[in-house]
């Protein structure tokens, strides 16, 4: 059988699913050494009723400027997904935020960072509850 039209499409792809396994922070100035994170920082805001637009699109923008942390690799910021009711799903929040780092000491280091801080002052009187899930990622 003659597998070379198929080196090019495989060569492609690849290429693409390689493209992913580095470092995604263009603020961050050291890249690192591993090909995933290490640590996923789970939120999940639920914010006090009666929040404007101008609010809601505040929040926003301040979770997406957390991403200029030097140590945050991945930023994911959603909203509850329509899934179907079932018992295990909590779909009672009103924004949730996944951060990777490359390991815990990253994540200690974001806590502390002047961009968390900022964030958290000028936000936090949204907030009506919080909650935080940390997890190492397994290989």
């Amino acid at each position: 059988m003659n597998y070379r039209p198929l080196l090019l499409p495989c060569l492609l792809f690849f290429l693409f699913v390689a493209s992913g396994c580095v470092a995604q922070n263009p603020q961050s100035t050291e890249m690192s050494e591993t090909t995933q994170p290490g640590m996923a920082h789970t939120v999940y805001f639920w914010l006090h009723d009666g929040l404007s637009e101008d609010e809601l699109k505040s929040f926003e923008a301040g979770v997406r400027s957390l991403e200029a942390s030097p140590t945050v690799r991945r930023l994911f910021l959603g909203k509850p997904a329509a899934t179907p009711s079932r018992g295990v799903v909590n779909n009672s929040f009103d924004y949730s935020l996944v951060l990777w780092f490359d390991d815990v000491a990253g994540h200690d280091a974001y806590q502390i960072s002047p961009v968390h801080l900022k964030f958290v002052e000028e936000h936090e009187a949204k907030f009506k509850e919080v909650r935080v899930h940390d997890n190492v990622v397994l290989e």
